[in-house]
């Protein structure tokens, strides 16, 4: 959008209505808003959008059935849990990846930190189903872990209140937090 149909849109829509129950603004009021939001739709194409780690990627859609992403479903609604790690307590996250993974076999370090070293890294374009995912969302560095279903989704337990769920990766607060990812079976 060139600035001067920016400017025309804000006049048109700002000058004439009345905004959030004030009296109509005039063109001298609004002229600062206006050209800060000519600026910002001039700079987010080139930034990246208003900043943050935001990938622009869509994940590797692979909907294969997976006895690991089966075993985390079987969790979906059970409660979440700071430190607990048993279907009949709950979950943190770390704790519903320990759980799902040590029904293979595999004992996973308890802290989602220390999960994150423990596998093989993948990189994004070769995740697959039953691969974890880290996030940065209470801590610097990977402080939470689902695990991917390969359908464009992971399970995990996110916070105090909640309960095991599935989300999509492409939801912009998973995108912004993402950091990684590990491969734990082959």
């Amino acid at each position: 959008m060139v600035f001067s149909e920016t400017r025309t849109f804000f006049r048109t829509h700002l000058m004439e209505k009345p905004c959030m129950g004030a009296q109509s603004m005039k063109w001298g009021q609004t002229k600062p808003l206006a050209l800060l939001f000519a600026a910002c739709a001039l700079v987010a194409p080139i930034s990246g959008c208003g900043g943050g780690r935001v990938h622009r990627w869509e994940p590797p859609i692979h909907c294969e059935s997976s006895a690991i992403v089966d075993t985390a479903r079987s969790q979906l609604g059970k409660p979440y849990l700071t430190g607990g790690a048993s279907p009949e307590e709950g979950f943190d996250c770390s704790g519903f990846t320990c759980w799902v993974f040590s029904r293979y076999g595999v004992t996973l370090p308890r802290r989602s930190c220390a999960q994150y070293s423990f596998g093989e890294r993948i990189p994004w374009e070769r995740i697959r189903a039953g691969d974890l995912l880290f996030f940065e969302t209470s801590e610097k560095g990977a402080s939470h872990v689902g695990i991917y279903t390969g359908c464009g989704t992971f399970l995990h337990c996110p916070h105090p209140g909640a309960t095991v769920r599935e989300d999509r990766l492409s939801a912009l607060y998973w995108q912004r937090r993402y950091v990684g990812a590990c491969r734990v079976l082959p």
